[in-house]
């Protein structure tokens, strides 16, 4: 389970590289889907090797902007934080 929004150290979005933001929107799109969020699943939704994937996972996980679980034999990864939004009247979740 991840920590409450208030738990969650600031992770200024303009600090993400181009790449983050793509795995990022990835992960945000395939959540909408209801299942889980593999590093397989996200690899193959941002069209990266696994290698690839798998390094920016870590980063984007080590700086707080995703939470990894493993409900599971497989690791899943959400976004740790819902109020980033691609809409701006529409503030995250």
């Amino acid at each position: 389970m991840a920590p409450p929004e208030h738990d969650r150290s600031y992770v200024d979005a303009q600090s993400l590289t181009d790449l983050d933001t793509h795995v990022y929107e990835a992960i945000a799109t395939l959540e909408q889907g209801g299942h889980p969020v593999t590093q397989a699943a996200i690899a193959a939704a941002a069209g990266l090797d696994d290698e690839t994937a798998g390094q920016t996972l870590r980063g984007l996980t080590e700086r707080g902007v995703l939470v990894r679980t493993q409900p599971g034999e497989v690791p899943v990864f959400e976004l740790a934080r819902r109020d980033w939004s691609a809409e701006p009247r529409r503030p995250g979740r």
